[in-house]
């Protein structure tokens, strides 16, 4: 009876346990006008959501893609300290697998810092003639 009694707060403890093991975390940030997935489909972060996920070992390898809304186009990730694949437009491959081995990005998988991938998504504005909406000159505005 005793076993059968001190099981609870044995799972209890344990569970806390596994609760705090450090890892790093994504976190997306999606604005509105689209959505960010993994192409694998294990992840999905819509529009206006932050979707957070705990990195904790050597076997995170997912590729995220930014996926417009109508009217919407991709313009880039966005590009800050920590923010992941800044200033590209091609799908963020984000792979753990290189970290074994080197001491100092074994530290950042088992901390728990926090890194970023967010999207940038542009109203897409459907102009006749794009040179109106891109031309400093105000002659080309009619204004001369």
């Amino acid at each position: 009876m005793q076993n059968l009694r001190s099981f609870p707060l044995t799972f209890v403890f344990l569970s806390i346990a596994f609760l705090a093991i450090p890892g790093c975390k994504l976190e997306i940030k999606v604005p509105q006008g689209g959505a960010v997935r993994s192409t694998d489909g294990a992840y999905v972060c819509e529009a206006g959501q932050i979707c957070k996920i705990d990195v904790v070992d050597l076997f995170f390898d997912q590729t995220f893609i930014a996926e417009p809304a109508a009217g919407f186009y991709f313009g880039g990730w966005r590009t800050r300290d920590r923010y992941l694949c800044g200033g590209t437009t091609t799908p963020c491959q984000l792979s753990t697998a290189a970290f074994e081995g080197n001491p100092a990005l074994e530290s950042i998988l088992e901390s728990d810092e926090s890194f970023y991938l967010k999207p940038i998504f542009l109203l897409r504005l459907d102009c006749p003639d794009p040179e109106l909406v891109l031309s400093p000159d105000p002659a080309v505005h009619g204004f001369m």
